[in-house]
Order: structure tokens, then C-alpha cells, then sequence
């Protein structure tokens, strides 16, 4: 069920100070609240089921349809506009931890601990394809721009990628350690990215599963990986609580934002020069990566924010997090920090 808040959703501005050479200026953050929240356990009206943490959403190319995953062996369908539950999605036995739609919007797939990825479409109740016994557990999944591949990463050292028609494995790239907790394709699909347990990124050939270069900055476990719309960027974020953007032609780090209070567990870029980050402080931070600063705090979760997408045709940002809720956030008409008072 959907949560209405009040249009009013702009709340305060923080005030940032920075210091530059012997001067210093104060800078506003706008603080915004959600325009509406979905309450997994309004959706449990027999009180009898338990309520879900979101471990991972997508959104359908339309912007229409929102697929959750989480902890209580479900996926579910959402009409992504009122809130309403369209489905559930019942076939794993464990943790599901990741969702994603297909580009075409037609085929949903989910993966979780139980090591099997079940393939969906948008009518049945049962999975369409079931591809059991993968990995120790699946910790990320993302469809190629293409629609042709599913790249696959969890609990071991190797990304693999399916044929998304036929649920066959064709390649499987290795990685110089195991937990891989992101994967990212870029927007063209020819690079793909992942990341976990260790501070270093590593970028392959899609067509040949050729490394092409490994990034080296984190110094804890990376979280959360995403290509900008264009492909020339990639932000990257995770334990050490700072986002960093590099640059993919050359693999050199172009910005290394400051630290914050909590550990980056998910991102999304928010058009070109936008990186949005969700974490464990229950805070989605908005940055400015051209400007070079934090430009709105999005708040109102009461759990680590896990997951985020964002649907360019709306300028809606929807979050979700281990607080059992979704919540949509309408960034296009949000106010530029510059139309916040400063203090």
C-alpha cells in the first residue's frame, strides 16, 4: 500500500562549511523528504507474513512496474505509480538479494541464497526458466544492455554470464578474489564491471573476457558500482564511506568525495552529472560529481538503504532499504541548492 506524504517535501538545508585556502564558505544541502513511501507490511494486511527487508529493486523500462527482493524468500510486483501489489513472486528458498528487469521490460530475474536464478515473465505465477545450483550464494544480477546476457556475481571469484534466452552459461570471468557484492555493464554493453571483498575494481571485454584494467583506490570492501549514462564514468562506493568516480577510457580516478557518517551500500546515477547514494546510515546522499559537492540529503528511512533506481523519464529516485519500505523521491523538480537560504 502506498503512503502519501504531504507536497511540502522540502524540510531544511544543512549547512556544509568548507575550507579553501584561508577562507571559508558556507554551502547549503537541501534536506528532502519522500512524495511517497510503500510499507511492505501494509501489504501483509493478515499480519502473518514476515515483513521483507529490500535487498534489491528494478525498475521496468516504462517506469510502470517496480520488482523488490528480500529476506523473506519473495520477490514481489509493484505498480510503480499508486503503490498497489501486483504479485508475488514464490520460488526460491532462501534470501532473495537480487532483481532486475530486461531491458525489453518483458522477463524478470531474481537470485538469492539458495544458489538458483529463476527467470519470470510478467503474467504467470510460476518461474518461466529455473537455473539451479549456482554459486555459493548470488549477491548481484543485472541484464545486459542488449537483453542477450545476464551477468551473475556472489560468494566466489568468478562473474558469470547466461544466455538470457536459455539460461545456458556461456562465460564465466575470473577475479582475483571472491565475495563479489556489484556488478555493472556499460551502457553499450562491451565493459562490465564487479566488485567486493577487496578494494580493487576490475573491468573486463565483454566480447572476448579479456581484463582490461583493475581499479585501485578503496582501501575496504566496495559495495556499489555504477556506469554513467555515457559510459565514460564510473562511480564506485562502499565500507570506507567515500564515493569515487574514475574514468573508464583510462582507468585514473577523476574525483574522491569526502567521507560521511555511513557506508555506501548502493548508486545510481541521476542523469549525467547526478550520482545518488544509498547507506548505512539510513541516508540517500545526492552528489554534483561535475560541481564536485554533496547537494541534497534524502531522508525519512529508518535502515541501511540497499537499493536504488532511477527513472529518467520522471526524475524519480526510488529507494529502497532494510526498513521494509520503498520510497520515491522526485529529484527533477527538487529546488538546486542555490534556492536554499544560506546561513
Amino acid at each position: 500500500m502506498s503512503k502519501p506524504i504531504l507536497p511540502a517535501w522540502l524540510v531544511s538545508a544543512a549547512v556544509l562549511v568548507l575550507a579553501v585556502g584561508t577562507e571559508a564558505r558556507t554551502e547549503s544541502i537541501a534536506e528532502l523528504v519522500p512524495s511517497q513511501v510503500i510499507e511492505l507490511d501494509k501489504a501483509n494486511p493478515t499480519g502473518k507474513e514476515k515483513s521483507p527487508v529490500v535487498s534489491s529493486l528494478a525498475l521496468d523500462p516504462q517506469g510502470k512496474l517496480l520488482l523488490t527482493a528480500g529476506d523473506d524468500h519473495l520477490a514481489r510486483l509493484w505498480d510503480a505509480r499508486d503503490g498497489r501489489l501486483l504479485r508475488r513472486l514464490a520460488a526460491h528458498q532462501d534470501w532473495v538479494r537480487a532483481a532486475a528487469f530486461s531491458p525489453g521490460g518483458k522477463v524478470m530475474a531474481t537470485a538469492g541464497n539458495d544458489r538458483s536464478i529463476c527467470f519470470w515473465d510478467l503474467s504467470g505465477g510460476d518461474p518461466i526458466r529455473v537455473v539451479p545450483g549456482q554459486l555459493d550464494g548470488i549477491c548481484a544480477l543485472i541484464f545486459s544492455p542488449d537483453g542477450s546476457m545476464l551477468g551473475v556475481g556472489g560468494f566466489d571469484n568468478r562473474v558469470r554470464l547466461y544466455d538470457a534466452a536459455t539460461g545456458e552459461m556461456i562465460q564465466t570471468l575470473e577475479m582475483p578474489w571472491g565475495d563479489i557484492r556489484a556488478i555493472a555493464f556499460s551502457p553499450d554493453g562491451r565493459r562490465l564491471a564487479a566488485a567486493g571483498r577487496t578494494d580493487r575494481i576490475r573491468l573486463w571485454d565483454t566480447a572476448t573476457g579479456r581484463p582490461l584494467v583493475d581499479l585501485v583506490g578503496h582501501r575496504l570492501r566496495v559495495n556499489a558500482l555504477a556506469f554513467s549514462p555515457d559510459g565514460g564514468q564510473l562511480a564506485s562506493g562502499g565500507d570506507e564511506r567515500s564515493l569515487r568516480i574514475w574514468n573508464t577510457a583510462t582507468g585514473s580516478p577523476t574525483a574522491a568525495f569526502p567521507q560521511r557518517q555511513g557506508k555506501i551500500q548502493s548508486l545510481v546515477y541521476c542523469g549525467p552529472d547526478r550520482v545518488a547514494a544509498g547507506s548505512s546510515d539510513n541516508v540517500v546522499r545526492v552528489w554534483d560529481v561535475v560541481a564536485g559537492r554533496e547537494t541534497a540529503n534524502l531522508v525519512g528511512h529508518t535502515g541501511s538503504v540497499c537499493a536504488l533506481a532511477w527513472d529518467a523519464s520522471t526524475g524519480m529516485l526510488i529507494s529502497g532499504g532494510f526498513d521494509t519500505t520503498v520510497r520515491l523521491w522526485p529529484l527533477k523538480n527538487s529546488p538546486s541548492v542555490s534556492a536554499v537560504s544560506q546561513r
